[in-house]
């Protein structure tokens, strides 16, 4: 059952001692004190049982996805060096044709890109700049990611909507986790779930019913003292075909390529 927005209280200690010693002075009621004491210490445990089991079955349900398109309202937080924040809206559109294809674009007001994967080549284009530059990818979506974070230094916008349910170190990451309430977004009824790890904080509301679909994300960084955030309202077309070839990528005739090694020399010049 969903519960009241709190913070889950840490200060009951002792139980033990305390049972031992309500069995020693009334032993007719030792059980029903044992039992209030065990009660209490579910309610301190930092992580909510139900609020995991939620993520794995979001987990598994997007798993079950072949195709399907999102779009996100974006907004990211930046810290200047006197503490304000400026916030910087945008939007995403993901088209995903599993296990090998996608479509990536995120548009901002301070830059544009696409990005792309055909099971043979991952590539990102700057189309206010006429820019592209591509890399000889692995055969599966998961695993391209991983190259383009780890080699390349790309993140590509919503990847855990890839991911989720194959990384078994997420759940290994979590210090807390609660459920909070059912909340209107737009027209759909979401429950609203807060996670903690050690450098972010991060909410996920999710459709209910039997899409558990995630219809907003939240995450704080909690390296900066001004605690910044990202927020994403997700909308889901799960019946439009997204056909894998309508996915590739076909460079305008204007188009420069350059190598990847370039790319974040080209990223500076649109700030």
């Amino acid at each position: 059952m969903p519960i009241e927005p709190k913070i889950p209280s840490f200060k009951e200690i002792g139980l033990a001692a305390g049972i031992a010693c309500l069995v020693a002075m009334a032993p007719a009621t030792a059980n029903q004190a044992a039992a209030q004491d065990a009660s209490a210490a579910e309610e301190v445990d930092p992580i909510d049982p139900v609020a995991i089991a939620a993520l794995d079955e979001m987990a598994a349900y997007l798993q079950t996805l072949v195709s399907f398109r999102v779009t996100s309202d974006a907004t990211t937080e930046v810290v200047l060096e006197g503490g304000q924040k400026i916030q910087f809206g945008g939007t995403i559109d993901l088209a995903v044709h599993r296990p090998n294809a996608f479509k990536v674009v995120s548009a901002a007001d301070t830059r544009t890109r696409e990005m792309y994967y055909d099971g043979k080549a991952f590539t990102i284009y700057a189309p206010r700049l006429g820019y592209y530059a591509s890399f000889d990818a692995p055969p599966t979506i998961g695993q391209t990611l991983d190259t383009a974070r780890t080699k390349y230094d790309i993140e590509v916008p919503l990847a855990d909507l890839f991911t989720w349910g194959t990384d078994q170190t997420v759940r290994s990451r979590v210090q807390e986790a609660m459920v909070i309430l059912p909340e209107k977004i737009g027209d759909r009824t979401c429950i609203h779930y807060a996670f903690r790890q050690e450098m972010v904080d991060w909410q996920l509301w999710l459709e209910e019913g039997d899409k558990p679909l995630p219809c907003k994300i939240v995450i704080t960084s909690k390296d900066d003292p001004s605690m910044p955030q990202y927020v994403s309202v997700l909308h889901w077309d799960l019946t439009t075909p997204v056909p894998a070839e309508s996915l590739a990528f076909a460079p305008p005739a204007e188009a420069h390529r350059i190598t990847m090694a370039d790319v974040e020399a080209v990223v500076g010049e649109e700030q």
